[in-house]
C-alpha cells in the first residue's frame, strides 16, 4: 500500500490539466465560432424574415383591402340578391294574377261563346219576328189608307161635338151662375127677414153670411138640451124659413148648415170633450128644426168644438162670444 501512495505522489497532474484546459479552450473557441456563425446566420435569417414579414404585412394589408372590397361586393351582392328575390316574388305574384286573369278570360270566352250562340238564335227569331211585323205593318197601312175617309168623318163629328160641349159648358156655367145668384138672393132675403125678426135681441144677430145664436140663448152651461126660450127663438127662425120656402126652387140645392162652437174651457159632465158637446148641440138644433117642418135634406149638423173662435182673447167675455150656434146658408 505505501508503495502505491508513492507512485501517485510522483504522478504530475499539470500537463494533463493543461491538455484538458487547452482542449476546453478549443471547445470554447469552437463553440464561440459556431455561435458567431450561428448569430450571423440567424441575423441574416432574421433580416430575411423581416423582409418577408414586411412583404407579408403588405400582402396582408392588400388582402385586407381586398377583404374590405370583398365585403362591400358581398353587401352589394346581398342587396342585389334581395332585389332579385323581391323581383322574383313580384314576378310570382304577377304570374299568379296572369294565371287568374287567363282563367277568367277562359271562362269569359266560354260565356261569350255561349252568349254568341244564344244571340244567333235570338237574331234568327228576331228576323222571323221582323218579317211578321213587316207583314203586319203592311196590312195596317192598307187598313189605315182604307179608313182615312172614316177618320175625316170622325174628325168632323169630333169638331161638331166639341162645339156642342162648349155650348153646354157655357150653358152650364150660366145656369150655375143663375143658381148662385138665386142662392145669394134667397140667403139675402132670408137673413134680411131674420134681422128684422131678431132686431131687438143682442144675442141673436146676422154676421155676414151667418145667423148667430149665443149658446146661452139656447142651452144651459155644459148642456145640450134646448131651453124653453131657445125653442121659442128657433120657432121664429123656422117660421121665417117657411115664409120663404115657397119661393125656393125645388131643385136649388140649399143647405142650412148648423155649426156648434164652444169656448176653450175643458168641459165637465157627461160629455168627454168640447167636440162632443158642440156636436150634440148642433144635432139638437137640427132635430128641433125638423120637428118644426124644415126638411131634413135641407139641414146639416156640424160640431166645430173650440177650434174656430171669433175672439182669440183669454177672458170671460171672449169665451161667451165664442160659445155660439151658427146657421149658414150653403149648397151641395
Amino acid at each position: 500500500m505505501p508503495r502505491r501512495r508513492d507512485s501517485l505522489s510522483e504522478f504530475n497532474l499539470w500537463p494533463a490539466f493543461t491538455d484538458a484546459l487547452s482542449g476546453l479552450v478549443m471547445v470554447l473557441i469552437f463553440l464561440i465560432t459556431v455561435f458567431v456563425i450561428t448569430e450571423v446566420l440567424i441575423g441574416r435569417e432574421i433580416m430575411g424574415k423581416d423582409t418577408a414579414i414586411g412583404q407579408l404585412q403588405r400582402i396582408v394589408e392588400h388582402l385586407e383591402g381586398l377583404a374590405g372590397d370583398a365585403e362591400k361586393e358581398a353587401a352589394r351582392l346581398r342587396g342585389r340578391a334581395q332585389n332579385l328575390e323581391s323581383t322574383v316574388s313580384e314576378r310570382d305574384k304577377l304570374l299568379a294574377q296572369l294565371r287568374n286573369q287567363l282563367a277568367g278570360l277562359t271562362a269569359d270566352k266560354s260565356k261569350v261563346e255561349q252568349s254568341l250562340g244564344s244571340v244567333q238564335e235570338q237574331a234568327a227569331l228576331l228576323s222571323v219576328r221582323a218579317e211578321r211585323l213587316a207583314a203586319e205593318l203592311e196590312r195596317l197601312n192598307r187598313a189605315l189608307a182604307a179608313n182615312q175617309k172614316d177618320l175625316a168623318q170622325r174628325d168632323a163629328v169630333i169638331v161638331e161635338q166639341k162645339g156642342r160641349i162648349e155650348a153646354l159648358d157655357s150653358a152650364l156655367k150660366k145656369k150655375l151662375l143663375e143658381r148662385v145668384e138665386e142662392l145669394e138672393k134667397y140667403a139675402s132675403d132670408f137673413f134680411g127677414r131674420l134681422r128684422e125678426v131678431f132686431a131687438n135681441n143682442a144675442d141673436i144677430k146676422v154676421v155676414g153670411d151667418r145667423f148667430v145664436f149665443q149658446s146661452e140663448v139656447l142651452f144651459a152651461s155644459g148642456e145640450a138640451t134646448l131651453s124653453p126660450s131657445g125653442r121659442g127663438d128657433l120657432d121664429k127662425f123656422a117660421a121665417v124659413y117657411r115664409q120663404l120656402a115657397a119661393r125656393l126652387p125645388a131643385d136649388l140645392p140649399v143647405i142650412i148648415e148648423v155649426q156648434g162652437h164652444t169656448d176653450r174651457v175643458p168641459v165637465r159632465g157627461r160629455f168627454p170633450s168640447n167636440w162632443e158637446l158642440s156636436t150634440a148641440r148642433a144635432q139638437e138644433v137640427v132635430n128641433y128644426l125638423i120637428q118644426q117642418g124644415i126638411p131634413p135634406e135641407r139641414l146639416a149638423p156640424v160640431g166645430m168644438g173650440e177650434y174656430h173662435p171669433i175672439d182669440p182673447a183669454d177672458n170671460p167675455e171672449s169665451y161667451r162670444r165664442n160659445r155660439r150656434i151658427e146657421l149658414k146658408i150653403t149648397s151641395r
